[in-house]
Formats: C-alpha cells, sequence, structure tokens
C-alpha cells in the first residue's frame, strides 16, 4: 500500500512533508526550518501506588474485610526449645587405585 491509496483531509503524511520542507530549505541555501516544540499533553496524571491502594481497599470494603491484622504466632516449648546441632558429615571416601580392565 503506498501513501497515495489513501486520501483524504485526516489522512496526511506529516513526516513526508517535513522532510520535503528540509530539502527544498537547503536547495535553496537556507537553514532548515526548526521543528516546533511538543506541546504538552493534556490529560490526567495518575499515581499509579494511589490507584493501586484505592482498588485494594475497595476489593476489602466489598468482602467485609478490614485492614490486615498483623498478630505476632503462638509459641509453644517446642519452639523456645534450642534449636539441635546439624550432624557432621564424614569426609569422602577415597577412590580405588584399580587399573582399568584392557579391552579386547
Amino acid at each position: 500500500m503506498s501513501r497515495d491509496s489513501f486520501e483524504g483531509p485526516e489522512l496526511t503524511d506529516h513526516y513526508t512533508d517535513a522532510v520535503r520542507e528540509v530539502i527544498e530549505a537547503k536547495q535553496e541555501g537556507h537553514r532548515p526550518p526548526k521543528a516546533p516544540e511538543p506541546a504538552a499533553r493534556p490529560g490526567q496524571l495518575m499515581d499509579l501506588m494511589a490507584a493501586l491502594q484505592q482498588s485494594v481497599d475497595k476489593a476489602r470494603a466489598a468482602r467485609g474485610e478490614s485492614d490486615a491484622n498483623f498478630h505476632e504466632p503462638p509459641t509453644t516449648a517446642a519452639m523456645e526449645t534450642t534449636a539441635t546441632k546439624t550432624a557432621k558429615k564424614s569426609p569422602a571416601k577415597k577412590t580405588s587405585l584399580r587399573k582399568p580392565r584392557r579391552r579386547a
């Protein structure tokens, strides 16, 4: 598809037009026109962490949950005893020094 196959006022090739202007300016011995400063995009900036927190709060409210309740786990007598020592590893056994078999 080429540029010529699309026609209409809303379909313009701004890049080709800008390149053409630069070429024409250089042919005439002028400096090429400066590119216009990009305009600030109108729109609403959003704090993603705040949006995430609102979503989490909304989901918790829908389930009937409150903020996370952190509590200490109950301690038992087994947890309060000291940890047992790990067994020591024995050194690796030496390999046999036998010669490999001869193949016939």
